[in-house]
Protein backbone atom coordinates (compact mmCIF):
# COMPACT_ATOMS: atom_id res chain seq x y z
CA UNK A 1 0.00 0.00 0.00
CA UNK A 2 1.29 3.08 -0.89
CA UNK A 3 1.11 6.31 1.67
CA UNK A 4 -1.16 8.25 -0.92
CA UNK A 5 -3.79 5.22 -0.68
CA UNK A 6 -3.61 5.38 2.84
CA UNK A 7 -4.06 8.94 3.08
CA UNK A 8 -6.17 9.08 0.44
CA UNK A 9 -8.65 6.50 2.74
CA UNK A 10 -8.25 7.74 6.12
CA UNK A 11 -9.09 11.25 4.63
CA UNK A 12 -11.99 9.94 2.96
CA UNK A 13 -12.98 7.89 6.64
CA UNK A 14 -12.28 11.42 8.39
CA UNK A 15 -14.41 13.22 6.03
CA UNK A 16 -17.39 10.94 6.01
CA UNK A 17 -17.17 10.65 10.18
CA UNK A 18 -17.26 14.20 10.05
CA UNK A 19 -20.44 15.07 7.53
CA UNK A 20 -22.06 11.63 9.57
CA UNK A 21 -21.83 13.85 12.89
CA UNK A 22 -23.18 16.61 11.18
CA UNK A 23 -26.27 15.26 9.94
CA UNK A 24 -26.80 13.84 13.07
CA UNK A 25 -26.40 17.00 14.82
CA UNK A 26 -29.36 18.06 12.71
CA UNK A 27 -31.24 14.82 12.81
CA UNK A 28 -31.07 15.59 16.69
CA UNK A 29 -32.86 19.04 16.48
CA UNK A 30 -35.63 16.95 14.53
CA UNK A 31 -38.92 15.17 16.28
CA UNK A 32 -41.39 12.88 14.96
CA UNK A 33 -43.99 16.28 14.81
CA UNK A 34 -41.10 17.33 11.92
CA UNK A 35 -40.47 14.57 9.91
CA UNK A 36 -43.21 15.40 7.91
CA UNK A 37 -43.36 19.46 7.65
CA UNK A 38 -42.15 20.94 4.72
CA UNK A 39 -42.62 24.09 2.72
CA UNK A 40 -45.07 23.88 -0.41
CA UNK A 41 -43.19 21.93 -3.41
CA UNK A 42 -40.43 20.69 -1.03
CA UNK A 43 -39.50 17.07 0.53
CA UNK A 44 -40.30 16.86 3.96
CA UNK A 45 -37.36 16.04 6.58
CA UNK A 46 -38.73 12.15 6.44
CA UNK A 47 -37.58 12.49 2.71
CA UNK A 48 -34.99 13.39 2.77
CA UNK A 49 -33.64 10.70 5.45
CA UNK A 50 -34.95 8.27 3.34
CA UNK A 51 -32.83 9.85 0.09
CA UNK A 52 -29.76 10.21 2.41
CA UNK A 53 -29.95 6.66 3.45
CA UNK A 54 -31.11 5.20 0.03
CA UNK A 55 -28.07 6.82 -2.05
CA UNK A 56 -25.89 5.66 0.48
CA UNK A 57 -26.87 2.23 -0.09
CA UNK A 58 -26.93 2.68 -3.84
CA UNK A 59 -23.28 3.43 -3.21
CA UNK A 60 -23.01 0.39 -0.98
CA UNK A 61 -23.74 -1.80 -4.37
CA UNK A 62 -21.53 0.20 -6.59
CA UNK A 63 -18.73 -0.46 -4.25
CA UNK A 64 -19.33 -4.20 -4.51
CA UNK A 65 -19.83 -3.91 -8.31
CA UNK A 66 -16.47 -2.66 -8.30
CA UNK A 67 -15.26 -5.31 -5.80
CA UNK A 68 -16.40 -8.23 -7.86
CA UNK A 69 -19.44 -8.64 -5.34
CA UNK A 70 -22.66 -9.30 -5.71
CA UNK A 71 -25.70 -8.21 -3.35
CA UNK A 72 -28.31 -10.09 -3.85
CA UNK A 73 -32.64 -8.72 -3.69
CA UNK A 74 -34.09 -5.63 -4.20
CA UNK A 75 -33.32 -2.30 -2.24
CA UNK A 76 -35.48 -2.34 0.89
CA UNK A 77 -37.77 0.83 1.68
CA UNK A 78 -35.68 3.02 3.85
CA UNK A 79 -38.10 5.36 5.09
CA UNK A 80 -38.07 5.84 8.35
CA UNK A 81 -40.60 5.51 10.79
CA UNK A 82 -39.55 8.19 13.53
CA UNK A 83 -36.41 9.69 14.27
CA UNK A 84 -35.08 6.60 16.27
CA UNK A 85 -35.82 4.62 13.33
CA UNK A 86 -33.55 7.23 11.27
CA UNK A 87 -30.83 6.89 13.23
CA UNK A 88 -30.86 3.19 13.41
CA UNK A 89 -31.15 2.63 10.10
CA UNK A 90 -28.40 5.63 9.15
CA UNK A 91 -25.90 3.94 11.73
CA UNK A 92 -26.94 0.29 9.41
CA UNK A 93 -26.56 2.23 6.40
CA UNK A 94 -23.02 3.17 7.46
CA UNK A 95 -21.77 0.10 8.88
CA UNK A 96 -22.71 -1.48 5.47
CA UNK A 97 -21.25 1.59 3.21
CA UNK A 98 -17.61 1.03 5.67
CA UNK A 99 -18.10 -2.87 5.36
CA UNK A 100 -17.94 -2.62 1.80
CA UNK A 101 -14.72 -0.71 1.92
CA UNK A 102 -12.69 -3.08 4.64
CA UNK A 103 -9.59 -4.30 3.25
CA UNK A 104 -9.88 -2.70 0.02
CA UNK A 105 -7.23 -2.64 -2.54
CA UNK A 106 -5.20 0.39 -4.03
CA UNK A 107 -6.26 -0.27 -7.45
CA UNK A 108 -9.89 -1.15 -6.68
CA UNK A 109 -9.83 2.02 -4.68
CA UNK A 110 -8.55 4.34 -7.72
CA UNK A 111 -9.73 2.49 -10.69
CA UNK A 112 -12.99 3.94 -12.48
CA UNK A 113 -15.86 1.72 -13.40
CA UNK A 114 -18.60 2.48 -15.85
CA UNK A 115 -21.82 2.11 -13.28
CA UNK A 116 -24.87 2.64 -16.50
CA UNK A 117 -24.02 5.56 -17.70
CA UNK A 118 -21.86 7.10 -14.87
CA UNK A 119 -18.20 6.29 -14.58
CA UNK A 120 -16.75 6.51 -10.56
CA UNK A 121 -14.15 5.22 -8.12
CA UNK A 122 -14.69 4.15 -4.55
CA UNK A 123 -12.56 7.34 -3.80
CA UNK A 124 -15.13 9.76 -6.01
CA UNK A 125 -18.05 7.86 -4.15
CA UNK A 126 -16.55 7.86 -0.63
CA UNK A 127 -16.09 11.75 -1.10
CA UNK A 128 -19.71 12.38 -2.67
CA UNK A 129 -21.24 10.70 0.20
CA UNK A 130 -19.81 13.54 2.88
CA UNK A 131 -20.45 16.32 0.24
CA UNK A 132 -24.09 14.80 0.03
CA UNK A 133 -24.62 14.13 3.26
CA UNK A 134 -23.76 17.84 3.97
CA UNK A 135 -26.24 19.15 1.59
CA UNK A 136 -29.12 17.81 3.02
CA UNK A 137 -28.44 18.40 6.17
CA UNK A 138 -28.64 21.71 5.30
CA UNK A 139 -31.96 20.99 3.13
CA UNK A 140 -33.44 19.88 6.26
CA UNK A 141 -32.24 22.50 8.81
CA UNK A 142 -33.92 24.96 5.81
CA UNK A 143 -36.70 22.84 6.27
CA UNK A 144 -37.54 22.87 9.81
CA UNK A 145 -36.71 26.68 9.58
CA UNK A 146 -39.55 27.34 7.52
Amino acid sequence: MSEEFERDLARCRAELDAARAELLGVVSSVTDGDLDKAPRGHWPARRILEHVIWHEQVYVRYIAHLRGRKIEGEMPDYTPASVDDARRLLSESRQALLDGIEGIDEETFYRLGKLGFEEYSVVSMLENEANHEREHGEQINKTLAS
